[in-house]
């Protein structure tokens, strides 16, 4: 029996799927997709959008939102294919949006000027199920202190709910554990400051979800990927002045240990903790004969006392805000000029978005009048 015209069109499209499909899982193998990074242009003197950039080509950069009020934060998910961010409204709230970035589909995450409230801050959980933000509700005609909200990315309605049923858990800037278990958030609790860490799942043997670790600085930490340590700013002041070093909490252990000498001649003021959970990134700015006008990057075991490597070291530039990638090999970077020099271009000085290949030691520049860069997952 030979075969109809019917059956060689169905083999056809057989065909073209299978290759259309094969084409697909080519061009999505993430050995084949370009390494990019997504922050908020411009600065200074216009509306901030989210734009995205390949670090192989960052003058080829591509606009994301199109907000009329500007984009205040954002979050992308680690598949690439979600964008929450936080976006001004003519009212001066700050309301939460979800872009499909595969579909180019622009809905509302959180209608939060519906609801009276002034929402920012989305991060996702690196296993994608959830997504946290802060939330502060209006209270006679003022926003009062922000809470920390879930949004269920597991429900097609995107539920949202309190991390803490208690309203007088307060805080902001949350941050994930890598197996998505752990949040930890800055308490804004005047009375008692200091930040918080809640498991979904209790870890060991007390059955503990919520702890507590005191901190005067006011800024968030960075968990490591297993969730049981947390390095932190704590101050300190030596003779008339305030500095900044940093502590390691052990949760598993309940100890607390200095991670930088409190009484040495530097300020360190953030931290960033590889994936590997092997390495800590981190600003310093010495104050003795190695002073510079603004922090630069070192890093160092994460274990050990052991010495310091520095990174990107330009003493021209800040660097404050700061990433690793998830194969732990770069880190993205925010840098600010402090010192002009004769080929700097006229008008302020604007912020920069940096990246720093770790094996090539080479930095190089992926944005002007940019900030708060990421890396823009898969």
């Amino acid at each position: 029996m030979k075969p109809d015209k019917l059956d060689f069109a169905v083999l056809l499209i057989v065909a073209l799927c299978l290759a259309g499909l094969g084409a697909a899982a080519w061009l999505m193998d993430p050995a084949r997709q370009p390494t990019r990074v997504a922050f908020l242009h411009p600065a200074t003197g216009g509306v901030q959008n989210v734009w995205l950039a390949d670090i192989d080509d960052p003058a080829a950069k591509e606009q994301l939102t199109f907000s009329e009020y500007g984009v205040f934060d954002f979050d992308i998910s680690a598949d690439g294919r979600w964008l929450a961010f936080g976006e001004r409204s003519g009212a001066g709230a700050v309301t939460l949006r979800l872009l499909d970035l595969a579909a180019g589909r622009l809905t509302d995450l959180v209608d939060c000027v519906a609801l009276q409230a002034n929402c920012s801050t989305p991060v996702f959980s690196p296993d994608g199920k959830w997504l946290v933000y802060q939330r502060a509700e209006s209270i006679g005609g003022r926003y009062g202190l922000p809470r920390i909200w879930l949004v269920n990315f597991l429900n097609p309605e995107f539920d949202s709910l309190p991390l803490i049923a208690d309203k007088q858990v307060v805080g902001h800037s949350p941050v994930w554990s890598a197996d998505s278990n752990t949040v930890a958030f800055y308490s804004a609790d005047v009375a008692q400051p200091g930040i918080l860490i809640y498991d979904f799942v209790p870890r060991g043997d007390d059955d503990v979800q919520l702890r507590f670790i005191p901190s005067s600085h006011g800024t968030m930490g960075s968990l490591a990927p297993n969730g049981q340590q947390l390095i932190y700013p704590e101050l300190t002041r030596r003779g008339e002045q305030f500095f900044t070093h940093l502590r390691i909490a052990d949760l598993a252990e309940k100890t607390f240990a200095a991670f930088t000498d409190s009484q040495g001649p530097y300020d360190d003021v953030g931290a960033q903790w590889s994936p590997d959970g092997e390495t800590i990134a981190f600003a310093r700015r010495y104050t003795d004969e190695r002073w510079t006008p603004g922090h630069q990057l070192y890093l160092r075991a994460a274990a050990a006392d052991e010495d310091l490597l520095s990174i990107a070291y330009e003493p021209r530039y800040t660097s404050a805000y700061f990433r690793w990638n998830g194969a732990g090999d770069a880190l993205v970077m925010q840098r600010f000029p402090l010192v002009r020099d004769e080929d700097s271009a006229p008008g302020p000085a604007l912020p920069e978005v940096w990246v720093h290949a770790l094996e090539s030691g080479e930095s190089w520049r992926i944005a002007s009048d940019a900030f708060l860069p990421q890396w823009a997952g898969a």
